[in-house]
């Protein structure tokens, strides 16, 4: 018990310190050292949502400052989505920053839907949709979002399984020529046999591949983080519903 408290403690210390650090490099002009640093603190495992917020800010504010607006408009709005009651300090904050901010902010709240507008469990819908990368290559899309392992995993398979699939391809179709060019009874036997080992190989490298494709394609919509089928009223002026798959390109 001692121990988790003093590493929690120590944990929230050096998280305190970093971000010392990184306001001094901010304050200095330093805004893509900043930068760098903030999402470092980001990418930490195990973080509690207010340092994970905080981190959100000074990546937003040296974007700002680096005047890219809308890639600090996308780190204001992940941190709202954590905390939509956040707010900057009006009189602290350079104009700017706050700009960009209430702007964010006044989208966001634009763009929330009721809940009239979505099917009954499913309230809690977040907006990342599945991208092209599920359909390309297994592992890809895990790759995408941050699902390393799973992600390796089948990004390794698919490579190897396919790779093996045309090498063999390519062997059975040497092994094809000597067997039909074969002209002896005991070379045809031997030849066949060699080139009948390569088709099979190549059958089941390639239907290996085919059950890890299918695999990452479950795996990617059982782990979406948004629903992919949504239902609701076709227009404001329409009756009736509709069905629709969201796919982002």
């Amino acid at each position: 018990m001692l121990l988790a408290e003093g590493s929690a403690f120590g944990q929230l210390h050096s998280n305190d310190s970093t971000f010392h650090s990184i306001e001094a490099l901010f304050e200095s002009g330093l805004y893509v050292n900043a930068e760098v640093e903030a999402r470092r603190v980001v990418e930490m495992p195990g973080l509690s949502d207010s340092v994970i917020i905080t981190a959100e800010k000074w990546i937003a504010f040296s974007l700002v400052a680096q005047g890219k607006l809308p890639l600090a408009s996308d780190h204001f709005a992940a941190l709202l989505k954590l905390n939509p009651q956040f707010e900057l300090d009006p009189i602290l904050t350079s104009p700017k920053i706050l700009a960009v901010f209430n702007e964010t902010k006044a989208n966001l709240a634009a763009h929330r839907k009721p809940e009239s507008d979505t099917v009954a469990g499913h309230s809690s819908m977040r907006t990342e949709s599945i991208s092209f990368r599920t359909i390309v290559f297994p592992g890809w899309e895990q790759l995408h979002t941050n699902r390393t392992t799973a992600g390796f995993l089948l990004l390794g398979g698919g490579i190897g399984s396919l790779g093996a699939g045309i090498a063999f391809e390519a062997l059975r179709s040497s092994a094809r020529s000597e067997y039909l060019s074969a002209t002896t009874p005991s070379a045809i036997e031997s030849k066949y046999s060699i080139y009948n080992n390569y088709y099979k190989a190549e059958a089941y490298s390639f239907s290996a591949f085919a059950i890890i494709y299918i695999v990452s394609e479950i795996d990617v919509f059982r782990n979406a983080n948004s629903a992919i089928l949504s239902f609701g009223p076709t227009g404001p002026q329409s009756r009736g519903s509709s069905l629709s798959l969201r796919i982002k390109i």
